[in-house]
């Protein structure tokens, strides 16, 4: 209460705290008209009620404090865990934005490396049309017969020299121009031969330049294995060029595959020519003559320019 000797108690709860735990006037008149024997087991009883409650109390207390260590080490612990989240959250903050970097490295490397599997899948199938058409230029009907021109006139152009060398050399009273077999025009028809087989128009190479620079959705024509000799450029569908691309690399390799399975089983290439439902092609070889023909028209119509 805060009281001392001779101060009045003017504080309202302490004067009702006090009426509260003073005994009644009544009460100690009881216990002086008590018997010795009711006093003492009325005090024995009050001092068991005492000793009961001191005991709960001590007990309370005991379990309180208790409670309190308890809770103690429970916020301790919690607060061990609470830093070593923070100092995880912060190693996994460092962590993502590491792993952000290298996700832009990651991407900036795909775009670059999609830019140049774009370029290369583009020279592929360029060149690959290219080797394609070159085949079927060698297979049409105006190239063969502008091969066949050339090399006819250059038999009649090899006669014509052996006979004149022949006169010359061998009767030398008779002229060249007197034998029904000499062409004095043969060197001019085979140069003429040799200068159209060289200016020869090919549509599928003109074609096929023209998309050197052209987008991967463009389409591009389907040409059959099997040409039509009447119309050699007549193709049976149009796809787009990515959609050739993948369906060129899961042919190349289910060929890869098939010629595994044949050097494995040692079985012929002829007895597996279609593995897979898939035609194993053979490999596209220009002519070697067809090339020296055209090295010799191209130097036969620089000679005549000259």
């Amino acid at each position: 209460w805060g009281v001392t000797n001779g101060s009045l108690l003017d504080t309202p709860e302490a004067c009702r705290d006090l009426v509260d735990h003073a005994a009644p006037p009544g009460y100690f008149f009881k216990l002086r008209h008590m018997h010795n024997e009711d006093f003492l087991r009325q005090y024995n009883i009050n001092l068991a009620r005492q000793m009961a409650m001191g005991s709960q109390l001590c007990l309370r207390f005991k379990q309180e404090a208790k409670l309190l260590r308890k809770s103690v080490a429970q916020v301790a612990r919690r607060d061990q865990r609470i830093q070593a989240r923070e100092s995880e959250i912060k190693n996994l903050e460092a962590l993502l934005e590491a792993e952000a970097g290298m996700k832009r490295a990651a991407e900036e490397k795909s775009v670059a490396l999609s830019q140049e599997l774009e370029r290369m899948c583009r020279m592929w199938v360029i060149g690959h049309g290219l080797r394609l058409a070159m085949m079927k230029c060698a297979e049409s009907l105006e190239m063969r017969q502008a091969f066949a021109d050339v090399v006819s006139a250059g038999v009649a152009k090899g006669m014509s020299e052996g006979l004149k060398h022949g006169v010359e050399h061998g009767h030398a009273q008779r002229t060249v121009e007197s034998l029904e077999t000499y062409d004095p025009e043969a060197e001019a028809k085979f140069a003429a031969a040799l200068r159209s087989l060289k200016d020869l128009k090919y549509p599928l190479l003109d074609q096929l330049e023209g998309l050197k620079d052209a987008p991967m959705d463009l389409t591009i024509p389907v040409y059959p294995e099997v040409r039509d000799p009447r119309n050699p450029w007549a193709c049976k569908e149009e796809i787009r060029l990515a959609d050739a691309i993948a369906a060129n690399i899961s042919r190349a390799e289910q060929k890869k595959r098939s010629l595994i399975v044949c050097r494995t089983h040692r079985v012929g290439s002829a007895h597996h020519a279609r593995s897979d439902c898939v035609p194993v092609s053979a490999p596209i070889v220009v002519p070697q003559g067809l090339t020296l023909l055209l090295v010799d028209a191209a130097t036969q119509t620089e000679s005549d320019d000259a």
